[in-house]
């Protein structure tokens, strides 16, 4: 059975940006899910990069307690904002 497809309108200048990264005989259905696939990917990197510099911050002492002191004078500070508003 054949896929259903859609229209995308796009700027023409869009277009052919999209047909320059285009390799050769590649559509342009298959250049947008690459990108969307190079998207998800760095967003995942980008993720596990995050995660492994909280772990290796809170193996730090001092790095936790200064998060802690700076936690708390944005508080007091919001604090202070908010009183003022009143």
């Amino acid at each position: 059975m054949a896929e259903n497809k859609t229209t995308i309108t796009t700027r023409p200048a869009t277009r052919d940006e999209l047909q320059t990264l285009a390799k050769p005989n590649e559509s342009l259905d298959a250049v947008i899910n690459r990108l969307i696939g190079h998207y998800k990917s760095s967003q995942s990197r980008n993720r596990l990069a995050w995660e492994n510099r909280i772990a290796a911050d809170r193996q730090n002492a001092s790095a936790v307690a200064w998060a802690e002191r700076q936690a708390d004078r944005l508080e007091e500070r919001l604090a202070q904002r908010q009183a003022a508003h009143e």
